[in-house]
């Protein structure tokens, strides 16, 4: 399909500094903040911002994406001004109120986040973006059963669209529900070749609901389609804390629980970069901070953060112990209770564990702040990491490669290689496929992967 032509220069404003080439005016601050919004820091684009004025909302294009980027920043009072002017001049238009869902949930204002996304579908059925919000804040407000039949009539209704497919697999927490899911997919689907365009969404569903040889076989089955060449092979994107105000949200950990009395720290690669860099990594996927047994209570930690507005509750693996959050500005972040067994300070993955000789802590300091980390540095990141001093982009803390590393669930170690795999292939890298579905235990599509290489 060709891509029309004013989504291609949205495109390449927003991948490439254009908005040097146009004169001053509205068109010129679109293209900048489009640019600042997906390449820059959101502190560095609320300073733009500010450097405008604030927001102007005579464009609703141009208002729309600053008031997110203010968002995601905290700048709370540039995006009020904002929202409450695009109110009166643009009330139809559906971003508005995905954004104003958005805003309402930080806030714990789940009744309200989810009208506002309602609203959002009810103005563009076809938005794929007020769809996933509604069914994500439609699991906070209504009966479970009701949610989860949204769910499920959101992938018939929207099989191919990428939003609404990990919205749902996050939400999938049991067999009869994944069974349902996949049967809904299934009937919208045209042919097996668009399972390749599903299959990351549907496998993790599957995994979410104990369904591990289901979720294998998914991957089994693209990766044969790709192997003969009746689907392309894409380069797999992962989240990545580069522009997602890692720092900030750092900085907002610190404030909020320093005031508890909590011994907490900043733990596994976010203390790696913290000791080795003195800021956190940005090939780093999230934010890791460890706490004590004795003063991890799960639920007191859910309402500490409930009603906080700088984070929301991100969608965790039911088998996880973990609390999951997401900051504003885009940074994932866990929350690990590190326990005591035998001799050694284990803290728990999903599928996995990792376990240091027992530690107290130290202080580093970044931007002026004074943060927890495990004291003993070099002993502690050696554990994790062998040769932490040594930058290692593609280091993966799930496999023998970190030394302290212990299987607590084999089967889904077998996925976690297969998953492996399929990115491998996606990237072009038939040989390393090969190797990780032989450590699956999937000889034969190995073999057939590097034949006649």
């Amino acid at each position: 399909m060709q891509r029309s032509p004013k989504k291609a220069v949205v495109a390449a404003v927003t991948r490439l500094p254009l908005y040097h080439v146009f004169p001053p005016g509205a068109l010129r601050a679109f293209a900048c903040l489009r640019y600042y919004g997906e390449n820059r820091s959101v502190r560095e684009t609320v300073d733009l911002i500010e450097s405008m004025g604030g927001i102007s909302t005579k464009y609703f294009s141009v208002a729309i994406v600053a008031a997110r980027a203010a968002f995601r920043a905290g700048a709370d009072e540039h995006m009020e001004r904002a929202l409450a002017d695009l109110d009166r001049r643009f009330p139809e238009k559906p971003e508005l109120h995905n954004l104003h869902a958005d805003v309402h949930a930080h806030y714990d204002r789940n009744e309200e986040a989810y009208l506002a996304a309602r609203r959002a579908r009810l103005l563009q059925p076809s938005s794929a973006a007020a769809v996933y919000r509604t069914v994500k804040y439609g699991y906070r407000v209504l009966p479970h059963a009701e949610a989860d039949a949204a769910a499920v009539a959101a992938i018939r209704r929207m099989p191919r669209a990428q939003t609404v497919l990990w919205g749902v697999a996050k939400l999938c927490d049991s067999p009869e529900h994944y069974a349902r899911l996949r049967e809904a997919w299934e009937s919208a689907a045209d042919d097996v070749t668009d399972l390749w365009r599903a299959v990351r969404q549907l496998s993790t569903a599957a995994a979410r609901a104990g369904e591990i040889d289901e979720a294998i076989d998914l991957y089994r089955q693209v990766i044969e389609l790709m192997r003969d060449k009746r689907v392309p092979a894409e380069p797999v994107g992962e989240t990545k804390l580069a522009g997602l105000g890692a720092q900030s949200a750092i900085e907002d950990l610190h404030e909020v629980l320093e005031q508890t009395g909590i011994r907490y720290f900043f733990a596994a690669g976010t203390a790696l970069g913290l000791v080795r860099e003195g800021r956190p990594l940005s090939e780093d996927g999230d934010i890791d901070v460890g706490i004590f047994e004795d003063d991890y209570d799960q639920d007191e930690l859910v309402k500490l953060f409930a009603t906080h507005p700088k984070f929301d509750f991100d969608e965790v693996h039911p088998k996880t112990k973990k609390v999951g959050l997401r900051h504003r500005g885009g940074s994932p972040v866990d929350l690990f209770r590190f326990y005591r067994d035998g001799d050694k300070m284990w803290h728990d993955a999903v599928f996995v564990r990792w376990g240091n000789q027992p530690f107290e802590l130290d202080r580093i300091e970044m931007n002026g702040r004074s943060l927890p980390v495990p004291a003993e540095a070099d002993r502690y990141l050696t554990e994790n990491y062998g040769d932490w001093r040594t930058p290692n982009a593609s280091f993966d803390a799930f496999t023998e490669e970190a030394p302290n590393m212990e299987p607590t669930w084999p089967e889904y170690v077998r996925l976690h290689y297969v998953r492996r795999a399929y990115k491998a292939l996606c990237a072009g890298e038939p040989n390393t496929a090969a190797r990780d579905l032989e450590r699956a235990g999937l000889e034969d599509l190995a073999d057939s992967l590097t034949k006649g290489s």
